[in-house]
């Protein structure tokens, strides 16, 4: 779950599911000149929309982080919890979406856990964990890209776009531009992505990667009011069961 910093009294949670389908959105729209383009295009789509597959049961009982009174945003949590549900989530998608799905979502695991956190500085129990997944999927991602008969080049620039369209979701979602993330180029070169917020809802980006002039992404969240705690993870549980859910909508246009 990502929770957004307070703005007008209101906090938003968005499941990690949610925010992945702003990835996918952004994904569909991908491909301006000069951009590494998705390919087989239906497949990456798909990828990068259900990227964070792995969250699935944990959001339907989130987990109350007793320190602040709210459920666990995914950066509180270890690799010990999320990387047995990493690999669940990867073996969903082979079942359900077949080798290209499910070796994308397999790779951004790997990429989690070996360029967005350093092993060597966490606990020796997530350090296990991140040990045990890493083999895991190393292993999968060899059998399927021989599987799938595709170059090494065709399987990187396509994870490397999942993971620049999870980077700008991530940025639309804790309003952080800084977390916009680097953009693979047709000529093997990476771009660094300069988002700049506008207004409330509204955001610049260069360089420009989509197709269409300006592009609204779209996911439902829960919105709190600021002072919102728990103190009891079932109740805490019940009322986001039944809470209002509304829609984030984020509008990006050139800059």
């Amino acid at each position: 779950m990502i929770l957004r910093s307070p703005e007008n009294g209101t906090r938003l949670l968005i499941p990690q599911p949610s925010h992945a389908l702003l990835s996918g959105q952004m994904m569909a729209a991908w491909g301006a000149l000069g951009f590494a383009q998705p390919d087989p295009a239906p497949e990456v789509i798909l990828a990068a929309e259900q990227h964070d597959i792995a969250w699935l049961c944990w959001e339907t009982a989130p987990t109350l982080d007793r320190e602040t009174g709210l459920p666990h945003p995914f950066t509180r949590l270890g690799p010990a919890v999320h990387a047995p549900m990493w690999a669940r989530g990867v073996e969903i998608a082979r079942a359900a979406y077949g080798l290209w799905p499910a070796l994308l979502i397999s790779l951004h695991g790997t990429r989690v856990y070996t360029e967005y956190m350093d092993p060597e500085s966490l606990p020796p129990e997530d350090h296990a964990a991140i040990d045990r997944n890493n083999a895991k999927e190393a292993a999968l991602q060899a059998d399927w890209i021989a599987k799938l008969g595709v170059s090494r080049e065709q399987v990187e620039w396509n994870s490397a776009l999942v993971a620049v369209t999870d980077a700008l979701s991530l940025a639309l979602c804790f309003a952080d531009p800084g977390k916009a993330g680097e953009a693979p180029m047709e000529d093997g070169s990476t771009r660094k992505m300069k988002l700049v917020r506008q207004e409330t809802s509204r955001w610049s980006l260069e360089p420009w990667p989509f197709r269409v002039s300006t592009l609204t992404v779209r996911c439902e969240t829960i919105r709190l009011p600021v002072d919102t705690r728990w103190s009891d993870e079932e109740v805490m549980r019940r009322d986001l069961r039944d809470a209002a859910w509304s829609t984030l909508a984020e509008t990006l246009t050139p800059a």
